[in-house]
């Protein structure tokens, strides 16, 4: 069955949990993140850091009511003692004159996951009772997904996995910094940004330093705002309702430990910041701003990236994510390229329409790139 590999897992790490007959799936439109179930069951499970109480309760509270995504959240329970034992969240919205049923991604989320309690044995007897509870829709839609959670998703929901034409990029660290470097970055690329580096900081005021006033974090997410205008085409913090959930995030998340924020300054005044999560021994890096246009020359990005993972190899940090997105720079940081998934399915007529229609444009805009490529 396509839990097993997670039934497997459950079972090699102490009690397991109840199976299928002794589970009380229900949907939950009110179910509150910032609960303690909630943050006891994240804590258990293998999610991510998109999973986050905070990050999933500002989602769903600042971004779903603007994107006129409505708040979906399939629950499973201990029969007898009401306990959680997994969750999966879910928005529901019309697109198109189509109502789709997805992860809850709107373009901030870079990993979507279920969270389950890794104890939880799964049975396939399961599976619909959670599609009993799923409210109507045309079409599936749940991504980005990992391949380790591919699995978990199509058993309690179905559809079809289709890799993505774009991947995740994560380097694995090892617990001294310099050692690291030697062993992942290529000589020509480390003593290049050795020679940067080692210019910026000998500057007057040149300083890479982790922010945790609440006050500047928020700060930090405004600039990085401006400091990427006009240079991404559809870029979301452009929005101002985008730009408060990241700042929100920020300063929340820095206290929680869920999110780390970085300016890199020069004469005293910052020239640049860079933001991320992190949970699990895990930085997932999501947002840079700087001031290139003044400051290019001294290649302000690299150094953020190179100083953040200094500081994070120096907090204990196990894996630097530089998350969705195939830059070419992220190749230049040794990392290995991780597969990404969406996992789709049709309820109806319209949802089958509107996939074919997706498909024809998607085949079109292929064919288009392969005749400029050639």
């Amino acid at each position: 069955m396509p839990l097993q590999a997670l039934a497997d897992h459950a079972a090699k790490h102490g009690h397991p949990r109840p199976v299928a007959g002794a589970c009380v799936v229900a949907l939950e439109a009110s179910f509150d993140f910032r609960t303690s179930e909630y943050a006891r069951l994240f804590d258990q499970s293998d999610a991510t850091a998109f999973q986050h109480p905070i990050w999933l309760d500002a989602l769903y509270r600042q971004l779903a009511p603007r994107r006129g995504a409505e708040k979906v959240v399939v629950t499973g329970r201990d029969r007898e003692t009401g306990e959680l034992l997994f969750l999966l969240p879910l928005l529901r919205r019309r697109k198109s004159g189509v109502i789709l049923l997805e992860a809850t991604d709107l373009g901030v989320s870079d990993y979507a996951a279920p969270v389950c309690d890794r104890r939880f044995r799964a049975e396939a007897g399961l599976a619909p009772d959670v599609r009993a509870v799923l409210p109507a829709f045309d079409t599936l839609r749940i991504r980005p997904v990992r391949g380790e959670h591919v699995a978990a998703w199509q058993f309690f929901l179905g559809g079809d996995a289709v890799r993505q034409d774009f991947s995740a990029h994560a380097v694995m660290l090892s617990p001294d910094f310099g050692a690291w470097r030697e062993n992942a970055l290529a000589p020509s690329f480390r003593k290049m940004l050795d020679r940067k580096k080692k210019r910026f900081l000998k500057q007057d005021g040149a300083s890479v330093r982790l922010l945790r006033d609440d006050g500047e974090l928020r700060d930090a997410i405004a600039a990085i705002a401006r400091l990427r205008a006009g240079r991404f085409e559809g870029d979301l913090i452009q929005s101002g309702y985008v730009a408060d959930f990241y700042a929100r995030i920020a300063a929340e998340g820095s206290a929680a430990g869920l999110s780390r924020t970085y300016a890199i300054a020069l004469g005293g005044e910052p020239i640049g910041f860079a933001f991320g999560l992190t949970h699990a021994g895990n930085f997932n890096y999501l947002l840079i701003g700087c001031d290139y246009d003044a400051h290019g020359r001294h290649s302000p990005g690299l150094i953020l990236y190179d100083s953040m993972i200094e500081d994070w190899i120096a907090s204990g940090g196990k894996i630097f994510d530089f998350t969705i997105g195939d830059e070419a720079f992220k190749k230049e940081f040794g990392t290995a390229e991780t597969a990404i998934y969406e996992i789709s399915d049709c309820a109806t007529w319209r949802g089958r329409l509107a996939r074919a229609g997706l498909a024809a444009r998607e085949g079109l805009r292929r064919m288009r790139e392969t005749r400029k490529d050639g």
